[in-house]
């Protein structure tokens, strides 16, 4: 085959979908977390690194390294020294692996991997790397793909952020402007509250979409158990650094978890012990589950010697660990337990099933039995205060369930009913992506005498996206999750999501976020598709069903949200019922000794201040930036154009003096190029109106 037939047989609408979706990521990344480059990019380009070669080497090896890299280097920029808020969404780790995925597949099909019958020993280090790499194809079309109408779910949830924390602006030939959103809180900053969460479900989505979308059709069931592997050797290197900490000090390799060393946690390489408080017990599990099954198998007594040493070391650890652990950890090691041994000393299968359901009634009530016995031991342990907590909550529940609940934990207590109270005013459409932490910094929370020292999300997954999507956008959500499980088969697998998803919103770091959706998404049977997923795949009116139903879901849920928007203006009079004051978009605020404002950008308007029905005055601003063209618009309250000139460029910036036209409300200036400039705080009123 020639040179420009493999050019032509190159997966096109693939590459474009991925790279496109790639870079608005990366865009979005770089405008809420706008990181200095000389702090930004060494830590990223060493995420990337780690993403990206081993994938370029083999398909294998790419897997194991990024699922290793997920769980061990979310903060890789404040161990290094170099502390970022971006660094817990992993963007140059999952970019590096997306970009490393496709770079690799476009090789192997521009150097003619399936045309070669036998190896060429001329070229052996080429025919060694193309034998590793065995090229995938999909022939199913990529929107007909269950994950395309999840991404296309996230892009309308990401359009939702723009018009909830930067107006109508980026439609009205504004652009993305940053105004204030609160007193002291910007609407970049606002918005990044919001992509907090949606960044790593995104890359974490697109990373497992790539790689099954580039996955050679016989060895669907590897992709599973490479991923699994990398998540196992993170979980022994946190292990050992969880080991130091607890041994010798809590501050090894502690930086960036902010309050877990001041609580006495060890956190391991984890984001923080929230993260490690979940993530531990799960892939514990999942490790002493897959001993235990190679135990069973081949009767070695250095798997089973490794399945009680595993299970004593998670259990010695959790003593340093928040109380999810705890709940997390005891509900599978008791229910592991009675599969385990029902399992091995019952055959009759009724009688095993009769068994294993009256264990199961009786577990509840011997669980309180051992935290009471727990709650006497004078130790300062988490699982002691855990212990002590349920006591006086089952002591107080039958009097007062509001004060019971408050014993367990008042903080999460409060949390608790914020949400509630969110959910009962936006019931349906929910109150948008990232609002509950944006509410924690509202003045009106400020104001009020609340027991949340910080600013948080929900304690459980199912507060939050009622809180933030309403109810028809968690059906729309639990639609696509219920599609995948259908797909996959994993309907047991899925219960593993239940617990984690009890304590808190796991999925907006991306360590959480890849544990979660990798046991959604892949779990113990790889990607094979289910057989009755698989009969409706194969009519023509199925894909096509789905493609519909997600577009339309995820369409029609956006253009009922987008409704509430409409009234917050554009322009300067964004979110101005809010605030009482017209936005004046700057980028920095005025400090001593100048009191200047500082705005970046090519499009900025303003409100003009109504002292007059003729204003005269002048326009300076104050820049070293140059461009070839400045130009001042005045438009009317219909926001029609009336007239425009253009500032005269002087030494120190650009000028303009002279008349403002009768009827004119708004002033915009318009730069060809990005423009920095400052104006003084007197050039605006005391309701952010510019005046003369």
């Amino acid at each position: 085959m020639s040179f420009l037939d493999r050019l032509r047989s190159l997966p096109f609408i693939d590459l474009v979908f991925f790279f496109s979706t790639s870079f608005l990521v990366w865009n979005l990344h770089r405008y809420v977390e706008p990181v200095p480059k000389d702090l930004f990019y060494p830590s990223f380009l060493l995420q990337f690194a780690f993403g990206f070669f081993p994938q370029l080497y083999q398909r294998k090896w790419g897997r194991v390294w990024t699922s290793l890299s997920a769980i061990s280097m979310v903060r890789l920029p404040y161990l290094s020294g170099l502390p970022m808020v971006g660094s817990y969404q992993l963007v140059g780790l999952f970019l590096g692996s997306i970009f490393g995925i496709w770079v690799r597949e476009t090789l192997l099909v521009l150097l003619g991997r399936n045309e070669t019958a036998l190896p060429k020993q001329s070229e052996q280090i080429i025919t060694d790397w193309m034998i590793r790499n065995p090229t995938g194809k999909s022939n199913l079309q990529i929107w007909y793909s269950t994950y395309f109408g999840f991404i296309f779910f996230l892009f309308c949830l990401v359009i939702l952020c723009f018009l909830q924390f930067q107006g109508m602006g980026v439609f009205t030939s504004l652009g993305i402007q940053e105004f204030l959103y609160y007193p002291n809180l910007s609407s970049r900053e606002a918005m990044g509250l919001s992509c907090k969460i949606l960044i790593p479900i995104i890359l974490v989505v697109l990373y497992f979409f790539s790689e099954e979308r580039s996955m050679p059709t016989p060895s669907k069931d590897s992709l599973s158990e490479q991923i699994r592997f990398g998540l196992f050797l993170g979980f022994g290197l946190n292990i050992l650094v969880m080991c130091i900490q607890s041994l010798w000090s809590l501050e090894f390799f502690s930086l960036g978890t902010h309050l877990s060393v001041s609580a006495g946690r060890s956190t391991g390489l984890f984001q923080d012990s929230g993260s490690a408080s979940w993530i531990l017990p799960v892939i514990g599990f999942l490790w002493i589950t897959k001993l235990t099954h190679i135990w069973r198998k081949s009767k070695e007594r250095f798997s089973l010697f490794l399945l009680i040493f595993s299970m004593i070391i998670i259990t010695l650890l959790g003593l340093k660990q928040g109380k999810a652990f705890w709940v997390i950890w005891g509900v599978f090691l008791s229910l592991g337990f009675i599969q385990l041994t029902t399992d091995l000393w019952i055959v009759s299968a009724r009688n095993k099933i009769l068994t294993r359901i009256g264990l199961y009634a009786v577990l509840p009530v011997f669980g309180c039995l051992i935290l009471y016995g727990i709650s006497l031991v004078s130790k300062e342990w988490y699982l002691v205060d855990l212990a002590k907590r349920v006591m006086l909550f089952i002591k107080s529940f039958p009097t007062n369930p509001g004060i019971a609940f408050q014993h367990l934990d008042l903080v999460r207590y409060e949390l608790i009913k914020i949400a509630n109270l969110g959910i009962k005013e936006n019931p349906w459409m929910g109150s948008g992506i990232g609002s509950f932490p944006l509410y924690l910094l509202s003045p009106s929370h400020l104001n009020s005498n609340s027991n949340i020292p910080f600013v948080d999300f929900p304690p459980t997954f199912y507060h939050w996206i009622l809180y933030e999507l309403g109810i028809l956008g968690t059906c729309i959500f639990l639609y696509y999750i219920g599609i995948f499980l259908w797909e996959r088969g994993l309907w047991k697998q899925s219960i593993l999501l239940l617990i984690p998803f009890l304590f808190g919103v796991q999925i907006q770091n991306s360590d959480g976020a890849f544990v979660c959706f990798y046991l959604l998404f892949l779990g113990e049977k790889g990607t094979g598709f289910s057989p009755s997923f698989d009969k409706y795949r194969k009519t023509i009116w199925f894909s096509p069903l789905l493609l519909i139903l997600a577009i339309g879901f995820s369409l029609n849920y956006t253009l009922f949200d987008s409704q509430k928007f409409l009234e917050d203006g554009i322009g300067s009079e964004f979110r101005k019922q809010k605030l009482k004051d017209y936005q004046i978009a700057y980028s920095i605020p005025p400090k001593s000794p100048n009191y200047e404002y500082e705005f970046h950008g090519r499009v900025w308007e303003w409100k003009m201040s109504e002292t007059a029905t003729l204003r005269n005055g002048r326009i300076f601003l104050e820049t070293r930036s140059k461009s070839t063209l400045v130009e001042i618009t005045f438009l009317n309250a219909d926001r029609n154009r009336i007239k425009s000139e253009v500032f005269t460029d002087t030494k120190n910036g650009y000028n303009w003096s002279g008349e403002a036209p009768k009827g004119a409300s708004y002033v915009q200036i318009r730069s060809r190029y990005k423009l920095e400039f400052r104006l003084p705080r007197s050039q605006f009123d005391g309701y952010g109106r510019l005046q003369f």
